[in-house]
């Protein structure tokens, strides 16, 4: 069943994946690491405009989404997503931005004393407000 792409619908995937055996987890790992938008457009019911941004969307931020996925994923964290609904009708082409958040044990701790999990990974949805253009 393909779920809406909404914070909701990203927690029920979640959900379902982090409590699957390994190999099914696994299998879908390599799913989002080969194909990034396949992924996208097997499990999530995507309006017009969230596939044509899906497909114009950088290799980079492909790439980059699909790395932080797959390592909270096989270290068995879910990933922080957060999705704000957009003020305008989602069929129009909003404005948006896509923040990624990254902690890895290799890295500087971002702040003294940091309370985040090897692998965590964050991504949050913002939608500009066009009005103030």
């Amino acid at each position: 069943m393909k779920r809406t792409f909404n914070t909701a619908g990203v927690f029920d995937l979640q959900e379902e994946v982090l409590t699957t055996i390994f190999d099914d987890r696994l299998a879908i790992i390599n799913f989002v690491m080969s194909d990034f938008a396949g992924f996208m457009l097997t499990y999530f019911d995507l309006s017009l405009s969230q596939i044509q941004y899906l497909n114009n969307m950088s290799t980079a931020l492909k790439t980059a989404l699909s790395i932080g996925i797959a390592d909270s994923w096989i270290n068995n964290l879910p990933v922080d997503f957060q999705k704000e609904s957009s003020s305008a009708d989602e069929e129009e082409d909003t404005p948006k931005d896509i923040i990624l958040s990254r902690y890895n044990s290799s890295s500087n701790q971002p702040f003294a004393n940091s309370l985040l999990p090897t692998g965590y990974f964050s991504i949050r949805i913002v939608y500009r407000n066009t009005a103030y253009r």
